[in-house]
C-alpha cells in the first residue's frame, strides 16, 4: 500500500532517520568480548597443557613400574657392594695392624726383665692396651715400665695397680698397667728364626 502525505511540510511529522551509534558506544562491548576471547584462549591452552602433562605423567609412571624390578636389583647390588667394601676395609685395617701387633709383642718381650711374666695383653680400643703381669719385686715392675716407656712402639705406660699376692705359697707382686701404642713406629725388623 502506498501512502501519500498531503499535509503541508510544516505539519508533516519529522522523518525518523536511522542513526548509527557512535564508535565510543562499542568500546566497552569490544573490551568485554576481547577479555572473554583471551580468557577462553588461556583456558583452552591451560587445558591442553594439563592434558599433555597428565599424559607425560602416565607414561613416566608406566616406565617407572616397568623399571621397578631393575631399580630394586640395582639398589640391592649397591648395598651388597657397600657391604663388601666395608668387609674389605676391615680386612685392610687388620692387615695393616698385623705386623704392628707383632712388633708390639716383640717390644714387650724385649722390655721384660728376668723373673717377670705377662698374664694378659689386651687391646682396650684405639691405641690403648691393658697389660697384666706377675713378678717377685716392685723394682722389676719399675724396670719393665721404664723399658716400655723407652720403646719406639709405645707413647706412654701408666701403672694402675701393683699389689702383693701369692701363687703356690710364693709371695709375688701382681700388677696392671695401661699402655698407649704409637703407629709411626720404627722400620719393621726382620725376625730371625
Amino acid at each position: 500500500m502506498i501512502r501519500i502525505n498531503l499535509l503541508p511540510r510544516d505539519e508533516q511529522p519529522a522523518q525518523r532517520g536511522v542513526t548509527m551509534p557512535s564508535v565510543g558506544a562499542f568500546v566497552p562491548l569490544m573490551l568485554v568480548l576481547m577479555t572473554a576471547v583471551i580468557i577462553g584462549a588461556a583456558y583452552m591452552y591451560q587445558g591442553q597443557q594439563i592434558s599433555s602433562l597428565e599424559q607425560t605423567i602416565a607414561q613416566e609412571e608406566a616406565e617407572s613400574r616397568r623399571l621397578a624390578p631393575e631399580i630394586a636389583k640395582i639398589k640391592r647390588l649397591n648395598q651388597q657392594r657397600q657391604d663388601l667394601n666395608d668387609r674389605l676395609d676391615v680386612i685392610t685395617r687388620l692387615d695393616a695392624d698385623r705386623y704392628f701387633r707383632v712388633h708390639l709383642l716383640d717390644e714387650l718381650n724385649r722390655s721384660l726383665p728376668g723373673y717377670m711374666w705377662l698374664t694378659r695383653f689386651e687391646d682396650s680400643g684405639g691405641d690403648s692396651y691393658a697389660i697384666e703381669g706377675v713378678t717377685f719385686s716392685n723394682f722389676l715392675v719399675s724396670d719393665f715400665l721404664q723399658n716400655v716407656a723407652d720403646s719406639p712402639y709405645f707413647a706412654s705406660i701408666d701403672l694402675l695397680v701393683a699389689e702383693k699376692g701369692e701363687i703356690s705359697d710364693v709371695q709375688v707382686v701382681k700388677f696392671k698397667a695401661r699402655a698407649r701404642a704409637v703407629r709411626k713406629a720404627a722400620e719393621p725388623d726382620v725376625f730371625e728364626g
